[in-house]
């Protein structure tokens, strides 16, 4: 019975893995198709909302690609050299994609600050019906990830960076829309300010996120205080020290520690019951499924000193 359920649990991995795959591939092709169409269509209607919206796009692509570039690695067993595998290489990925990020917002606030100056001429209509394209892509893609969105953290970001994008398309649309019906210019540039101001948002969220992984910080979600108390609330434990809680990679959480049990029970060896109470704990409260601990008696001594 338990081997009939694990390979039906296998065949929902394999089959769920797949089936993500191919949504990530399709979301892929439509962006990357509406990515050139839009860098023509600023460069021929001389629209910067549309470069700048072409630059946040540029942003999907890049975020699609990664994501399919880890659910590949991710699979890579892990190597005497490699104890973690790669799954690190998600974490490296998605730094250099916000320090790019912030790159493309700094030229495109660059241009903008230039043209409100010297408002140059917009082909309106073209810029509306480019910028228009590219909105049914990002909402497209959105509904192609949408069944997928909570299979893990990276494809919910995936998600939610094709639904966000969406709003930005809404810029470029306006501008063109406003400059039709009015002839002002500015709005060209002004929509690009909104648009650049989204893709700065995004970014420093995403290199915040990267950089507190790699730092190996406690990730944002767990409570370290709380994690701490909940392990001094099960039985027999007396103390903790050398706690840590971080990230392997997103969605992956991992903990070590050092724990102190009554003495009666190290005796007993009544300690691998609590191993696997605090285990279990862990995992179903704080979602912690990596755990490393160390239980030691009230009369162990460490560096020479009592604990």
């Amino acid at each position: 019975m338990t081997h009939d359920h694990h390979n039906h649990d296998a065949h929902d991995f394999h089959h769920t893995r797949s089936l993500t795959m191919k949504r990530l591939w399709w979301a892929l092709g439509i962006n990357a198709a509406f990515l050139v169409l839009e860098v023509v269509g600023g460069i021929v209607t001389n629209s910067l909302a549309l470069l700048a919206d072409a630059g946040h796009m540029m942003t999907d692509v890049a975020a699609l690609v990664l994501a399919i570039i880890v659910a590949t690695l991710a699979q890579r067993p892990a190597t005497p050299r490699r104890t973690y595998g790669l799954l690190r290489a998600e974490v490296l990925g998605a730094f250099v994609n916000g320090a790019a990020l912030v790159v493309i917002v700094a030229l495109v606030f660059k241009e903008a600050w230039q043209r409100i100056s010297e408002t140059p001429d917009v082909d309106a209509p073209l810029m509306l019906v480019i910028a228009l394209a590219g909105f049914i892509a990002n909402v497209a893609s959105a509904w192609i990830l949408f069944g997928s969105r909570n299979v893990n953290v990276n494809l919910k970001g995936a998600f939610l960076h094709m639904a966000a994008d969406a709003l930005g398309s809404v810029g470029a649309v306006t501008a063109g829309v406003v400059i039709w019906l009015t002839g002002w210019t500015l709005a060209d540039p002004v929509a690009s300010l909104f648009i650049g101001l989204l893709i700065l948002w995004g970014s420093i969220g995403l290199l915040t996120q990267t950089i507190n992984i790699l730092l190996e910080a406690t990730p944002e979600h767990i409570d370290y205080d709380e994690v701490k108390e909940a392990i001094l609330g099960i039985g027999h434990v007396t103390d903790i020290h050398d706690l840590h809680i971080w990230t392997i990679t997103s969605g992956i959480p991992s903990l070590s520690a050092h724990i102190t049990l009554e003495h009666e029970c190290s005796d007993t060896l009544h300690w691998h019951e609590c191993l696997r109470e605090t285990q279990d704990m862990l995992r179903e409260r704080f979602g912690i499924e990596h755990s490393t601990l160390q239980f030691e008696p009230e009369s162990y001594e460490r560096d020479g000193r009592p604990i």
